[in-house]
């Protein structure tokens, strides 16, 4: 139990350098607003606006060495910008230029392009795959590196839900 909170924690601090890019700007401090199964739910100001997100780390990847927090998946509400619960992807390498990640939930496969270290749904691509996260058991995330080494990281969905939920009634956004 104890490494499981240290590992959370860890993720806030890494979440500064990661993402969303305003908290790093900023340097606005997230509130946790539970732990849920895997996943964490957390909030914090940019411009005195709520943002709101979940968080969660692989339990397993396969294709690349990751250090604790590299690699982990958001879904953001930034309400004040009319971006609600916008999936990002880190997988704590740079992807290859102009390939895709694919998420793997259950029998649902979707595609994210990528830039850099992050991969984002298509515009209109991020409800599907939360409603898919609500309902599935485990989410796996492919993707290539820009040496064409083939990466998979594994992620419990257990609590997903949950944390979604309270992510998003902390910023008024109907979940």
């Amino acid at each position: 139990m104890h490494s499981r909170l240290a590992s959370m924690l860890f993720v806030i601090l890494a979440l500064a350098a990661a993402a969303p890019p305003a908290l790093a700007q900023n340097k606005a401090k997230p509130k946790v607003l539970g732990n849920f199964g895997d996943w964490q739910a957390l909030t914090y100001k940019e411009a005195d606006e709520d943002v709101c997100y979940v968080a969660g780390l692989p339990k397993k990847a396969d294709g690349h060495q990751i250090k604790s927090g590299e690699a982990n998946i958001l879904v953001t509400h930034w309400p004040a910008k009319k971006n609600l619960g916008v999936i990002s992807v880190t997988a704590g390498y740079e992807y290859k230029k102009d390939s895709e990640v694919q998420l793997i939930i259950g029998s649902e496969k979707f595609a994210l392009f990528t830039q850099g270290k992050t991969a984002w749904a298509r515009d209109g691509g991020d409800a599907k795959i939360v409603e898919a996260m609500k309902v599935g058991k485990e989410l796996v995330a492919q993707g290539l590196t820009g040496k064409d080494v083939k990466t998979s990281d594994t992620y419990s969905l257990n609590g997903f839900a949950k944390a979604y939920e309270a992510a998003s009634k902390a910023c008024g956004v109907k979940g």
